[in-house]
């Protein structure tokens, strides 16, 4: 009895989860500003939900460790990146897609952990 409710919940159990994953487990590339817009609506305390965006880097890592780029509207913003060191390394005018999320606060900048390929 027991082996056909577990055969019977991995057949329903299978096809929700491979939906479910396929639904909620890819990121959509987005701009800077919907990324704000999104973290706005977030709840206080709670870190800003992850973004995925394809950037063009003006100019690398500055005093601050921050580098300037824009996204795919031409807004330009500052950007934070605390991975692993990619190969190959990062250029000015490179354009790479980056995951993390954003910060606010009077001069907002993104947080990416992880360069996307």
């Amino acid at each position: 009895m027991i082996r056909r409710i577990v055969i019977a919940l991995v057949i329903v159990g299978l096809p929700v989860g491979i939906w479910f994953a396929a639904k909620y487990g890819q990121l959509e590339e987005t701009t800077f500003a919907n990324a704000v817009a999104t973290a706005q609506t977030s709840t206080e305390g709670e870190q800003a939900p992850k973004a995925l965006l394809r950037v063009r880097i003006v100019a690398l890592a500055d005093a601050e460790g921050m580098m300037s780029a824009d996204d795919a509207t031409g807004r330009r913003f500052r950007l934070q990146y605390t991975g692993s060191t990619p190969v190959p390394p990062f250029s000015e005018g490179a354009e790479v897609r980056f995951v993390g999320h954003v910060h606010g606060g009077a001069e907002g900048y993104f947080h990416a952990t992880q360069v996307y390929q």
